[in-house]
């Protein structure tokens, strides 16, 4: 049994003492936390089972011993009853502060071995000067100076009763060193974070301005590790699973643009700041000051929104909060510290916050009933954060989960096929699939999750096809990493679905397909050109490449192992098509006009050497955003005035894309935004050294643009 289990024990239940032996079996030592909060209260409960029948027992002997002027037993007992729980009392008090001593020391003790592998490790890879090898040596010293002391203060403790005003003071003082014990002056250690202080009052000042549901969405950034950037969409999804926000609210607004709304009010009240990459004119991540950031923790501690440790870290534990956290630590996998002898039911969200290795109990994990959130997979950019099942049966738990409304395997490996059991999910919002590699297939019955808005099975790479029920989920609001297959002959099985099947979704706005180069066919552009009937379509992805091929898959270790690094090579190359012979591009003359009025369009590895008749006969005034990366595009010509009204404009991977700057300024006047990237024809760009132009982005930029008129 763990400490984690023992601490979150019920002491109404029958079953503690034999926990407890189990406990006392195992030989582990036992933390201050574990006496006080279950050893001692299960031991006073037995203890007031005794107080009972011996208070019983002197009423019954009370009118003989005031005859007699005896004392009787009981009388005696029950007077050293009292006097156990009244030292039962003080050496809680007592125990309280020896856990904060506990946490301290422990504390001290990993500052010392970080501030230890970080000297070393500077020593081994920095070539230091001599004037710069003293500095270095000094502000070492100073450092480890301040832990020692601190770690010494705090062991000289003396040996006199718990509860005396001596060790009171040894306490104080201890925990007044370590409050200074930080390695970097400018660090932010969350155990300098009182209500008392200026950070704290500032953050519990902007907190108490915000209503209700801005106040929850605020507290959601308490889980998220110091100085992390978190994308604003993980939170958004959040959100709705949280029901704090709807993914169509009143007047038809999107959980997009009402998180959008919350997170600038966040910003101008300086609670967040957003995160841009390179200099684009908007942001899609955010992140937290490490002051704010504990702030929100002793504020989400103060609500009961999670469960935090000594060190400010969310825990698994859902006793009080009903949200859990799977956060990997130096002591094991949290998934095995969930307290399973609780009632499951009460979980209402789970949020994965660093575990790679997702060994659920399938009885377990079925049994959470109630849940509405489940971010099982990963919320980082970056896919370096490996996330994998050995065995996804545990899955086939979700059909008991009917309040589910986020469910999130966003980066786990080892699903080859998301269970039927999905379909049961009929409160469903958001299903998030991106890059579950080795993902082959959905259900059919995929059409009954009529309240699904969002469905991401982007990078999914070992899908062939897609399911005929997609076409059924009347609320589909954003589609990713739909697959054009090519039509199967009749009597070949189950035909997949269409891109034109789609086209009843009256909802859908952002939607993203892949195309095998290797099945490109006029069937294909026909599906493509069928999007003229997805009046609601504001951004479109289209990627073109050999992903898909039907090949014999490896074993399953062996992906897990190979595959990251063969499809980041796969990513960056220049271009996917350099060998690849030109399609030519199918005329539509005969093909209605197209009304779809985008707002972005994305193009992966173009396979044409100019815009095809097909995409030139969009109406393309609203366009805002153009990103075209790899392939074989060497025009960006369109249509017959052979202008763009792009604003945002990003180039990357094109080899044979040929243009001055002032001929590209002819074909977008109201361009604000140049990204360049690994296009070597673009010549006389005025970008700066990461590729990047903004209008009136600068003086230098400004005398660039004149130059080249």
């Amino acid at each position: 049994m763990s400490t984690q289990e023992l601490s979150t024990t019920s002491f109404q239940s029958p079953y503690v003492s034999l926990d407890l032996l189990s406990y006392v079996k195992s030989r582990q030592v036992t933390p201050f936390q574990i006496f006080n909060e279950v050893i001692k209260p299960d031991f006073e409960c037995h203890i007031s089972k005794d107080k009972q029948f011996l208070t019983e027992d002197h009423e019954k002997h009370k009118s003989s011993s005031s005859t007699n002027g005896e004392e009787d037993d009981s009388s005696r007992y029950l007077q050293t009853l009292e006097e156990i729980q009244s030292d039962l009392i003080d050496i809680g008090k007592a125990c309280g502060r020896l856990k904060q001593w506990e946490d301290d020391v422990n504390d001290a003790v990993r500052k010392l071995v970080l501030q230890s592998l970080d000297d070393a490790f500077k020593e081994r890879t920095e070539k230091l000067e001599n004037s710069t090898k003293t500095n270095f040596l000094h502000n070492k010293l100073d450092k480890v100076v301040k832990i020692i002391s601190s770690l010494k203060e705090s062991l000289q403790l003396p040996s006199v009763n718990l509860d005396s005003e001596s060790f009171r003071l040894s306490m104080t003082l201890a925990e007044v060193n370590l409050s200074h014990s930080s390695a970097e002056p400018q660090e932010v250690n969350s155990h300098n974070i009182t209500e008392e202080s200026s950070a704290f009052k500032e953050t519990e000042a902007a907190y108490k301005d915000l209503d209700k549901t801005r106040k929850r969405c605020f507290l959601c950034f308490s889980v998220f590790p110091e100085n992390e950037i978190i994308k604003k969409k993980v939170l958004a999804h959040w959100w709705v699973g949280e029901e704090f926000i709807d993914t169509l609210g009143e007047n038809g607004q999107t959980a997009e643009k009402t998180a959008n709304e919350i997170f600038e009010e966040f910003t101008e009240k300086g609670l967040i700041k957003p995160v841009y990459k390179k200099r684009r004119p908007s942001a899609d991540s955010c992140k937290m000051d490490p002051a704010t950031r504990h702030a929100v923790i002793v504020l989400a501690k103060r609500d009961g929104f999670f469960n935090f440790d000594a060190d400010g870290n969310p825990t698994e534990d859902f006793t009080c909060s009903r949200r859990a956290c799977l956060v990997k630590t130096d002591e094991g996998s949290s998934i095995l510290e969930l307290p399973f002898h609780l009632k499951q039911e009460n979980v209402q969200s789970m949020i994965n916050v660093n575990e790679p290795d997702l060994e659920f109990r399938p009885d377990w994990f079925s049994k959470m009933k109630n849940v509405r959130v489940l971010q099982l997979g990963r919320w980082q950019s970056s896919a370096e954060h490996l996330i994998q099942v050995e065995d996804s049966d545990f899955l086939k738990g979700l059909k008991n989960m009917r309040h589910l409304r986020y469910l999130s395997l966003r980066g786990v490996s080892g699903i080859t096929e998301l269970p039927a059991a999905v379909c049961k999910l009929s409160n469903l919002r958001i299903l998030n699939l991106n890059g579950c590699l080795d993902l082959e297939k959905i259900p059919r019955g995929i059409g009954s999750l009529k309240n699904l808005t969002h469905l991401d099975m982007y990078e999914c790479y070992l899908m062939s096809h897609m399911p005929k029920g997609l076409a059924l989920l009347s609320n589909l609001q954003v589609l990713k990493g739909f697959v054009i297959d090519e039509p199967r002959p009749a009597g070949g099985g189950r035909q997949p679905c269409k891109l034109a099947d789609l086209s009843s979704l009256q909802h859908l706005r952002k939607l993203s397909i892949h195309v095998d180069i290797n099945k490109m066919s006029d069937a294909v552009e026909r599906e493509l050109i069928s999007l003229a009937d997805f009046k609601k379509l504001r951004s479109l992805s289209i990627s073109w490449s050999r992903l898909y091929d039907h090949i014999k898959r490896p074993p399953l270790r062996r992906r897990l192992t190979n595959k990251l690094s063969s499809l980041s090579k796969l990513k960056s190359r220049k271009s996917s098509f350099s060998s690849t012979p030109p399609v030519s591009p199918s005329k539509a003359s005969d093909s209605p006009s197209l009304r779809v009025l985008l707002e972005k369009l994305n193009l992966h590895y173009f396979p044409y050497s100019k815009i095809p008749d097909w995409l030139m006969q969009w109406e393309l005034d609203k366009l805002k955003k153009l990103h075209i990366r790899g392939g074989r595009l060497s025009d960006l010509c369109h249509g017959n005035q052979c202008q763009w009204n792009v604003k945002v404009l990003r180039l990357k991977f094109l080899e044979r894309l040929q243009m001055s700057w002032p001929r590209l300024q002819e074909l977008f006047p109201e361009l604000n935004y140049l990204e360049i990237f690994e296009c070597p024809k673009l010549s006389s760009m005025p970008c700066d050294n990461e590729g990047v132009w903004v209008k009136g982005g600068s003086k230098q930029e400004e005398a660039s643009n004149s130059n080249h008129h």
